[in-house]
């Protein structure tokens, strides 16, 4: 299955062949014919069908790790991402097939690269996280294809990601310093603009002060013409 250039394992695992099964001839057709009657199920995109006879398997098989990876797929193709990474998980542990357990890898791989493209904040760390699924893929099945394919695009993806938030963070520094210099520039002219404010202010109130002066002084120079002393005329007296 490829989904926005990633590949992932839908592989259904026969239970059967399990060396966790249990040895009795009754048991393994049992066992068979739910896992049969399962992926049939799955196949035919009836995921919920077959999710129920993968669970009444585990219920009576509780550690096969067959049907926990073939529950895991049902629970991929149904969108419960948890629900399916905690059981591909779960196969890593306990299965000792090295290629059913890199698949399991691989899916987790997976799941963790798909997440990546769906969260900015933790698309680094999630990458990260796929990329040494990955690789654990690969060292149980080193001629996997599919798993090198991912993983270099998983690469791929986390140099583009860091370029991209290098590139982000530098265009936000510019863009701060533009912004802090508009800034500068807006408080200056503001500043400016009150100094000349300031300026026409006092120019307005000193001619003010000036004229109401000059009228002071008019009025004073008027009331000395008024009561100016008269001459007194000098009559001979004798």
């Amino acid at each position: 299955m490829i989904r926005s250039g990633i590949i992932t394992y839908i592989i259904i695992v026969l239970a059967c062949l399990s060396p966790n099964l249990a040895t009795s001839v009754h048991a393994q057709n049992w066992i068979y014919r739910y896992t049969h009657i399962g992926n049939q199920k799955f196949h035919k995109g009836q995921t919920a069908k077959a999710e129920q006879y993968y669970l009444r398997l585990l219920k009576e098989a509780p550690n096969n790790s067959r049907a926990m990876f073939n529950l895991a797929d049902a629970y991929l193709a149904k969108g419960d991402v948890r629900g399916a990474d905690s059981l591909y998980n779960k196969v890593t542990q306990i299965e000792t097939n090295p290629q059913v357990r890199s698949m399991a890898w691989h899916n987790r791989g997976y799941i963790s690269q798909r997440a990546a493209l769906q969260s900015r904040e933790q698309e680094q760390q999630l990458l990260r996280t796929a990329i040494e699924q990955y690789k654990q893929a690969l060292r149980l099945e080193p001629h996997s294809d599919r798993t090198r394919y991912n993983l270099a695009l998983c690469q791929k993806q986390l140099k583009e990601s860091t370029n991209n938030k290098q590139q982000n963070k530098q265009q936000q520094k510019q863009q701060q310093q533009q912004k802090n210099k508009q800034n500068e520039q807006q408080q200056q002219q503001q500043q400016q603009k009150k100094n000349n404010s300031n300026k026409q202010q006092d120019k307005q109130q000193t001619e003010q002060y000036m004229n109401l002066a000059r009228q002071a002084e008019r009025r004073a120079l008027e009331k000395l013409k008024q009561h100016q002393p008269r001459q007194r005329s000098k009559d001979k007296n004798w």
